[in-house]
């Protein structure tokens, strides 16, 4: 199995110090050494040497970890702590692999695009997702699968990696992200891409998980793109790390597409808001961009970024992590949108689909809207829409 020869890879280098400990945000709930990066990598040794069979209770162990990456950042010795931990997934869930969980699971990221034709298969990804309001259509069904700028010709051509969750859940987001590339000169092309695989890799189903590679690398190769871009951190996090548009070029997080190649001008209009930036844990740890979502927003005019008390953390989100362990995720969500709110700005704003239905969780009784940076923007160049010098940024999570 090709997760024990990970875990065997890398396992014996931890010297065993601690350092992750300071930085896990499930750690930090449950104060329990099995809930420790470093518990998960022994035991994960442990499971790689046969000397604990695989097995629910090494599953549930395995389970108490959002893959953020902040364990890896944070490794003296540069071990991919997140990438050990689900190698042993997928070891220590073999006993069952033709379970009907696991059968479904597999099924529903794997055959999604088969599965979206069905009637009502966006009201199930919404009750899977925690009963996330969807706000009009899927994204497909609201933009063109080409679209191209208007009276001028396009700079280059590129590609739109369009996540789940934005599909389904977010296509306000999506209509954003094509309006503002289109917008700055690109021709946009939107193929049918499947799912990332980050979430089948996460649970531990490598195998489903390199098929869904596969489709979208022949996907990526037929359309010949100048470059390929998502609007989802964690999508650019996986797909750069697996090499889907050549090993020299990443899969391009959005602001950093705006900033490493069109760098835009200054939109004209004001947003007079103060934002809390939200930085997403792929987007930190694994891509390290930080500084590419904070320079976008503070170039829109008007608007003033406001720092989160303690640096900002982990909104324990972390995809399937707010299902399978929900008391979990709603301790550290609590715990992060209270510092959210402490800091006194008016709207939060972030590049991953997951953190922004996990905060909009959080925030929802507190009147404060949680936006992509592309939604931002496209109010600020005014896409589409008239000037209005003073607006609610709510409505902005419905257009």
């Amino acid at each position: 199995m090709q997760g024990n020869v990970i875990i065997r890879e890398y396992q014996s280098k931890c010297v065993r110090c601690g350092q992750c400990r300071s930085v896990c945000p499930v750690l930090d709930i449950l104060g329990k050494e099995p809930a420790s990066p470093r518990g998960k990598v022994y035991l994960a040794g442990l499971i790689a040497r046969g000397e604990v069979p695989p097995g629910p209770r090494a599953e549930e162990i395995l389970s108490l970890c959002l893959v953020c990456g902040a364990c890896s950042a944070q490794c003296p010795s540069g071990l991919p702590v997140d990438g050990i931990i689900t190698a042993a997934r997928e070891a220590a869930a073999s006993y069952r692999h033709y379970s009907p969980y696991r059968f479904m699971y597999r099924s529903f990221f794997t055959q999604m695009p088969l599965l979206g034709r069905l009637p009502g298969f966006a009201s199930l990804f919404r009750g899977m997702a925690g009963g996330t309001p969807l706000t009009g259509r899927p994204a497909r069904h609201q933009i063109s699968p080409i679209t191209l700028p208007q009276k001028k010709k396009p700079l280059m051509r590129v590609g739109y990696f369009l996540g789940c969750a934005t599909n389904y859940l977010l296509p306000e987001v999506a209509v954003s992200v094509v309006n503002v590339l289109t917008h700055l000169g690109c021709e946009v092309v939107t193929p049918p891409f499947a799912c990332c695989g980050l979430p089948l890799a996460a649970e531990g189903e490598a195998a489903a998980a390199k098929k869904t590679l596969e489709v979208n690398r022949r996907l990526y190769q037929a359309y010949k793109l100048d470059a390929l871009i998502t609007d989802c951190s964690s999508c650019s996090h996986h797909l750069t790390g697996q090499g889907l548009a050549g090993d020299a070029q990443p899969v391009y997080e959005f602001c950093e597409f705006l900033v490493k190649v069109l760098n835009p001008a200054r939109p004209a209009i004001e947003i007079s808001q103060s934002v809390a930036c939200h930085y997403p844990c792929h987007l930190r740890h694994g891509r390290k961009l930080e500084d590419h979502l904070h320079q976008i927003l503070g170039n829109i005019p008007g608007l003033s970024l406001v720092e989160i008390p303690g640096g900002g953390s982990c909104c324990g989100g972390g995809g399937s992590f707010s299902i399978k362990q929900k008391s979990i995720s709603s301790r550290i969500l609590q715990k992060y949108t209270g510092q959210i709110l402490s800091s006194g700005a008016q709207c939060a704003a972030t590049v991953c689909p997951s953190c922004i239905m996990q905060l909009r969780r959080g925030l929802k009784n507190q009147d404060m809207p949680v936006l992509h940076a592309a939604q931002l923007l496209s109010r600020s160049y005014l896409i589409g829409q008239s000037p209005i010098p003073e607006f609610n940024l709510s409505i902005l999570m419905t257009i």
